[in-house]
């Protein structure tokens, strides 16, 4: 999800609320996420690229 986002590791941790090492861990099936990061990986899902740009320049603001 995060590549056809086009985002970073870091990106896609401020848009999760976890950090860039935690998505790496993720993608690796190193960890897992929480039942709350779950959830909203759930509700990123239906993002475009322009709404997670969006999103991101909301949250940096």
């Amino acid at each position: 999800m995060r590549k056809r986002l086009g985002l970073s590791a870091a990106e896609f941790g401020l848009l999760m609320g976890a950090s860039a090492q935690s998505i790496y861990n993720w993608e690796a099936d190193k960890t897992f996420p929480r039942e709350a990061q779950r959830a909203t990986l759930v509700g990123l899902r239906a993002l475009g690229k322009k709404e997670a740009r969006s999103r991101l320049e909301a949250l940096e603001k």
